[in-house]
């Protein structure tokens, strides 16, 4: 568990919420982006897409507080402009998490 979560804060927030940060309270559009950060982004959500093919949560059947740290800025990655599309195990992922902590889908 703490290998995801030390990996949500250095391989995962500053892309995924640094956009979103960007778009949503700074209302810059997605063309400002840093192209990097984008790229590291995807990357990150492709490290979770893998993961997850494999697994139903980030560390093993239940869901954890690694799966709670990860959930808080992929569910809303589409307001940082990523397209969640082609990462089916990640959406099913994020269902399954919002269903199981009750939360309302965010899209």
């Amino acid at each position: 568990m703490d290998e995801w979560l030390f990996w949500e804060q250095f391989s995962h927030e500053p892309y995924i919420a640094g956009c979103r940060f960007q778009m949503v309270y700074l209302g810059r559009p997605a063309s400002d982006l840093d192209p990097d950060k984008v790229k590291r982004g995807y990357a990150a959500l492709a490290r979770m897409e893998h993961h997850l093919a494999l697994t139903r949560f980030f560390v093993g059947d239940t869901l954890s507080l690694a799966d709670i740290a990860l959930l808080a800025y992929t569910r809303l990655a589409h307001e940082g402009d990523f397209d969640l599309a082609a990462y089916p195990s990640l959406r099913r992922w994020i269902g399954e998490s919002e269903q199981w902590l009750g939360l309302s889908p965010t899209r």
